[in-house]
C-alpha cells in the first residue's frame, strides 16, 4: 500500500464519506450504538503500509474489547481510502458511556493507542467527549499538554509530530 500525499478536500470528502455511513448504518440498526474506529495521523500522508499496519492492530483490539465487555457487533463496515482509514462499528450490549470507557481505556493503554480515534456516537450522532465520562482530555503527542490547545497554537512543527508518530508506530512494530 503506497502513502502518497492528500489534500484537504480529499481528507474533507473521507470525513464526509464516513459521517455519511455512520448514518446510514445507524438508520438501518438505530437499536445499536455506532462506535467509529480512526487514525489520529498528522500531516499529509494518512496512509500506507504501516499506518495500516497499526490501523488493523487497531481494528483487532477493538473488537476483542468489545466482545469482553459483553457487547456485540451487529454490522461493521470498513473504509481505507489514501486520506485514510476507518471501520464503524454497530454494537449491542454495552450501555454507550460504558464503550466510551472501553475506547478510552484503549486510547491510554495500548502502544498505538495515542493514534487511534475512537468515538462512540449518541442517537444524534455526536460523540461522547472524554469529559463526559469523566475522563482527561487527549495529551499531546510530544509534551503532554492538552492536545487541542497545542494544535489550536501550533505549538509544533508538523514534522516534529509525524516523527513522533513514525517511532510510535515502529516502537511497536519492533514489540518494544
Amino acid at each position: 500500500m503506497e502513502s502518497r500525499e492528500v489534500t484537504i478536500m480529499e481528507v474533507l470528502d473521507f470525513r464526509e464519506q464516513k459521517a455519511r455511513t455512520q448514518k446510514k448504518m445507524y438508520a438501518d440498526f438505530p437499536e445499536a450504538t455506532v462506535v467509529s474506529l480512526g487514525m489520529n495521523i498528522p500531516g499529509p500522508v494518512k496512509s500506507g503500509s504501516s499506518i495500516f499496519r497499526a490501523f488493523c492492530e487497531g481494528r483487532r483490539e477493538l473488537r476483542k474489547a468489545i466482545l469482553e465487555g459483553a457487547g456485540k457487533v451487529v454490522g461493521e463496515q470498513g473504509l481505507e481510502e489514501k486520506a485514510g482509514y476507518a471501520a464503524i462499528y454497530l454494537v449491542q450490549g454495552i450501555e454507550r458511556k460504558k464503550l466510551k470507557e472501553i475506547a478510552v481505556l484503549m486510547e491510554e493503554t495500548h502502544p498505538l493507542g495515542r493514534l487511534f480515534d475512537i468515538d462512540v456516537l449518541k442517537e444524534n450522532m455526536e460523540s461522547i467527549s472524554r469529559i463526559e465520562i469523566g475522563a482527561a482530555r487527549r495529551k499531546c503527542l510530544l509534551c503532554n499538554q492538552d492536545a487541542k490547545i497545542c494544535g489550536r497554537s501550533r505549538a509544533h512543527t508538523v514534522q516534529e509530530l509525524q516523527e513522533k508518530t513514525v517511532s510510535i508506530i515502529r516502537d511497536w512494530e519492533e514489540g518494544l
